[in-house]
């Protein structure tokens, strides 16, 4: 059995994520998978509960995943349960099934956009890429890029509508980027106070204008097939350039680890992936 006893602390992109690993594992394996209660099964169908085994248990962290995966090193008399840091830093060793397959909206939330226009989802990430553990705010995405994104698309693209996703509406580049659109009288509709709402509705866009958080990157990868996805060069650059996340140096295993989430973004800029339509950097 593979099974995730605890979800990681970060926020719902992450343990999507996390989840995602858990499946991925199962299947490549042939294992049953086990999972806590966690926000995936108010949003999502079919989402795995969590099971008992007697089998002896072994613990997964990225390094084994990362190890073991090419080994294919996973003896069938063990359970094995995925650790709260597997996240998107194991997402292109274990990902062999489009999360499409697996992730599916529920009645609850699933929202139906309409045919006529090209829907772009806009996601702007403030609140804990400011606070105390925002890395001095290396992930914030200015308001030039989120205007440049959208002119963008309008040479690019007829007909549309722009849903604007945020977790922060007094975040600068928000108040910007709807002041730019008002400018240029584009029409858009403002997110909902529910992020689960906010999500749904992303996942069923024909156009991303993404920040740096996994919420997007999910919401990319899920719902709708083949959406276009902006990237700001800036956050491409950092990842690219494994540009420290701390002012003061970490330690090695810090770096290290640093490092592994850092390569998830480096294969999304710099390799044809999978499950993302990665259209443009600006």
């Amino acid at each position: 059995m593979i099974k995730v006893n605890e979800m990681t602390r970060g926020r719902f992109g992450n343990r999507v994520l996390q989840y995602n690993a858990l499946v991925q594992l199962a299947a490549e394996l042939g294992h049953e998978a086990s999972c806590v209660a966690w926000e995936g099964n108010e949003i999502f169908k079919n989402i795995e509960t969590h099971k008992t085994s007697s089998n002896p248990n072994k613990h997964l962290t990225w390094k084994d995943i990362s190890f073991l995966m090419p080994l294919g090193h996973f003896p069938p008399d063990l359970d094995y349960t995925i650790g709260p840091c597997c996240i998107h830093n194991v997402f292109w060793q274990v990902s062999k099934r489009d999360p499409r397959e697996f992730f599916e909206i529920n009645d609850k939330y699933r929202v139906e956009l309409s045919k006529e226009k090209t829907h772009v989802g806009i996601h702007l990430r403030g609140t804990d890429i400011i606070e105390k553990d925002g890395n001095h705010g290396r992930e914030v995405h200015p308001p030039d890029y989120y205007k440049r994104a959208i002119d963008f698309v309008e040479e690019n693209s007829d007909n549309t509508i722009y849903h604007i996703c945020t977790d922060d509406r007094t975040f600068p580049s928000y108040k910007e980027t709807i002041a730019y659109l008002d400018e240029k009288g584009l029409p858009y509709e403002l997110g909902s106070t529910d992020p689960f709402v906010d999500f749904s509705t992303l996942t069923e866009c024909d156009v991303i204008i993404a920040s740096s958080s996994t919420f997007v990157v999910c919401a990319a990868m899920i719902g709708k097939k083949d959406k276009k996805v902006i990237h700001w060069e800036g956050w491409k650059n950092l990842c690219v350039n494994h540009m420290p996340w701390h002012k003061v140096e970490d330690p090695p295993q810090i770096r290290e680890w640093q490092m592994s989430f850092d390569n998830f973004w480096v294969n999304l800029f710099t390799e044809e992936t999978p499950y993302y339509n990665l259209w443009r950097v600006l």
